[in-house]
């Protein structure tokens, strides 16, 4: 099994070496998301899981842009709106807590799309990082074999347990404490959107504060979703059927009135 060997370790990994910083100092419209989802990261290079982790497999959901992914259109037998992750998480620093280090040989308008035209809203110009405070959600996937532990019981097993959400002193911004309860009381998966991201079924694994962590549970694919990036959710109940196309009626059209 890889170890993905290529990736690089910072020296600033041991966390005791970083210096301590504010976790309540978000203000309205800052980056609510940026320090959980490095800390979410960092989970994955735990000897735990790293392993199992496809890290030449993610996609990053940004505000106006996606990388390593594109949108699909709606396929019932997907449970999400994006095609399978290709990009690269080459290394992190959680000294940095501004950009991850990632490569891709591009990036994809947000536009609905198939395999065979998504080159016309592709972008080929090469991107080796990500700020933190763009992203709204990350994707990756995952090795499925191996024995023991599944590898969704490995992470779950590193989720928020230590580490409670912690929200702004002034309450402005974060309102993913709300969002996290209404969907972890559901008994069912959840539906959801999350910027460009649409996820339907999906298993709620936990949280690293305000990332929601979720596993699609028609694939080997990982979401983690900043919390005040969902905008719709409910419960889910198994896929929905396929609807029939309804054919536009026949309407005759109205002739122009005489004008004199």
């Amino acid at each position: 099994m890889s170890n993905n060997s290529w990736m690089v370790s910072k020296p600033c990994q041991n966390q005791e070496h970083c210096p301590e910083k504010d976790e309540c100092s978000c203000k309205k419209d800052e980056c609510c998301c940026k320090k959980d989802i490095l800390k979410a990261l960092e989970l994955l290079f735990n000897p735990k899981v790293k392993e199992f982790v496809c890290f030449d497999k993610f996609s990053f959901i940004g505000r106006k842009y996606l990388v390593g992914t594109f949108l699909e259109y709606f396929n019932p037998y997907d449970h999400d709106n994006t095609a399978a992750p290709c990009a690269k998480l080459k290394s992190i620093d959680p000294c940095q807590s501004d950009y991850i280090n990632i490569w891709a040989d591009g990036f994809y308008y947000p536009i609905p799309t198939n395999y065979n035209y998504k080159y016309k809203y592709f972008v080929p110009y090469p991107v080796d990082k990500a700020s933190l405070c763009d992203l709204e959600a990350i994707q990756f996937e995952y090795y499925q074999y191996g024995s023991g532990w599944s590898f969704k019981e490995r992470l779950m097993s590193l989720l928020d347990k230590k580490r409670p959400f912690k929200c702004c002193k002034d309450n402005d911004c974060c309102c993913g404490d709300t969002t996290f309860r209404n969907l972890s009381f559901t008994s069912s998966n959840v539906n959801l959107t999350a910027g460009w991201l649409a996820l339907t079924d999906a298993e709620v694994l936990g949280r690293v504060g305000n990332i929601l962590v979720l596993s699609d549970t028609s694939s080997n694919k990982i979401s983690y979703v900043c919390l005040e990036s969902v905008g719709f959710y409910g419960p889910s109940y198994g896929p929905s059927p396929v609807a029939e196309p309804v054919a536009e009626p026949d309407v005759e059209p109205v002739a122009e009135p005489d004008v004199e």
